[in-house]
């Protein structure tokens, strides 16, 4: 959920007028209707194995709109996040095995760990792409910032795909 919104928020920045990256923000707003599709998925199959889904609360999170200023630290913050998330469905894919459950370990693994991968390798090749365009760190739009948006096919594709 939490990432969910920091996509959300990711999206919405690169809308803006003065930034102006629409293929960039329509990419992110489709990673994050994916990421809450797969989080209800989660919560479904965790309903459906019989446990209760019991939300946590963030105490110790703060919104910071500084992380979305410029192409690179978002990139680097969509990243770090779903190593993140990876790093938790590994965890939760060692218990399983640890407890003999084969289901929940194929499920764990064929629905969340091997998208999350995909997804990093996704990333990892658009932070090379970015770095070798010196994409803005700053905040200020820089040239590399608008070939990244039009000519990127990561980024055109996920619009393509959402319209079918």
């Amino acid at each position: 959920n939490l990432f969910w919104c920091l996509t959300i928020l990711t999206g919405e920045y690169f809308d803006q007028s003065h930034v102006a990256l629409p293929n960039i923000s329509k990419f992110f707003l489709h990673q994050a209707l994916e990421e809450r599709k797969a989080a209800e998925a989660l919560m479904k199959y965790q309903q459906e194995r019989g446990g209760p889904f019991q939300p946590q609360p963030f105490y110790d999170w703060k919104p910071n709109c500084d992380y979305a200023v410029g192409l690179m630290k978002a990139l680097e913050l969509a990243m770090v996040q779903w190593k993140t998330m990876l790093r938790y469905f590994e965890e939760l894919y060692a218990l399983s095995v640890e407890n003999a459950d084969p289901h929940s370990a194929s499920t764990i693994k064929k629905q969340f760990i091997g998208p999350k991968i995909q997804k990093i390798k996704l990333m990892g090749d658009l932070l090379t792409n970015a770095r070798r365009l010196d994409c803005s760190q700053d905040g200020r739009n820089s040239l590399g910032d608008y070939f990244m948006d039009r000519l990127q096919k990561e980024f055109r594709t996920s619009i393509e795909g959402r319209r079918s």
